[in-house]
């Protein structure tokens, strides 16, 4: 690498390190323009901002709180997708779908389940794990979008698809906020 690729490198990690030491610090004059400055920088802003902004429980504005705040929101979205999927379950005679409903009411208890644990990382700052939680309980989420084409070939049902397409845009979200916090 020559000299102003290193001096680039070296300068970006300064400014790195900057962000990342004044983001971890609350910030009190200003919570909303700071949640606002945070979000935007990641791939859903404005998810991330209602996620943040809705958590009245939230003490501070730092990364990690943020980032439980999106957990939270997803864990809480598992659990609806996972409530809609049981009850189409419940309420279907056709074999193919209740197999469909089956696989994807499991996956979705085991996405909640996972964010779940993510939280209780979250909050003895266990961040790596809790990111991996995150992952986890994405996975879950392709499985159960890959049921309906694997069982039934048929389109996911909109009020679940709803609750699984805003689950994914909170996780895009949380990735951001990950990785501030490794």
């Amino acid at each position: 690498m020559d000299i102003k690729g290193t001096t680039f490198t070296i300068v970006t990690q300064i400014f790195l390190l900057v962000f990342l030491l004044s983001a971890s610090k609350p910030v009190k004059a200003d919570d909303k323009t700071f949640v606002r400055k945070l979000c935007d920088q990641t791939l859903e802003p404005d998810v991330c901002l209602n996620c943040i902004l809705s958590d009245t429980g939230r003490e501070s504005s730092n990364v990690s709180n943020m980032t439980y705040s999106i957990l939270f929101c997803m864990y809480s979205q598992t659990t609806y997708a996972h409530q809609c999927a049981d009850h189409l379950y419940q309420n279907t005679a056709a074999v193919r779908l209740k197999t469909t409903y089956r696989v994807c009411r499991d996956t979705m208890l085991s996405a909640s389940n996972t964010l779940w644990d993510g939280l209780t990382k979250m909050e003895v700052s266990d961040y790596k794990n809790a990111h991996v939680s995150a992952r986890m309980a994405h996975l879950d989420l392709l499985r159960c979008v890959f049921a309906f084409r694997k069982y039934a070939n048929v389109p996911v049902p909109a009020e679940l698809l709803s609750y699984m397409v805003q689950t994914k845009r909170l996780f895009d979200a949380a990735q951001f906020m990950f990785l501030l916090l490794d």
